[in-house]
């Protein structure tokens, strides 16, 4: 049941990324501005994420 929770909030979570990126793309096009980078919400939790378990691993090798 949990599993399906998370499924429809990262469902959600992503429709609102695409739409937030669909907007910014034609705003980008009607002022002839250069494309932004956007990176999707989950991929910067888990960069983040992943830099602390490497942070944790390399402090504790360290002791």
């Amino acid at each position: 049941m949990e599993s399906l929770i998370v499924n429809i909030l990262d469902l959600i979570e992503q429709l609102k990324f695409w739409k937030k990126k669909k907007k910014r793309r034609d705003f980008e096009k009607e002022n002839n501005l250069p494309r932004k980078l956007m990176i999707q919400p989950l991929t910067i939790i888990i960069f983040i994420l992943l830099i602390v378990v490497i942070v944790f691993r390399l402090i504790k090798h360290l002791k």
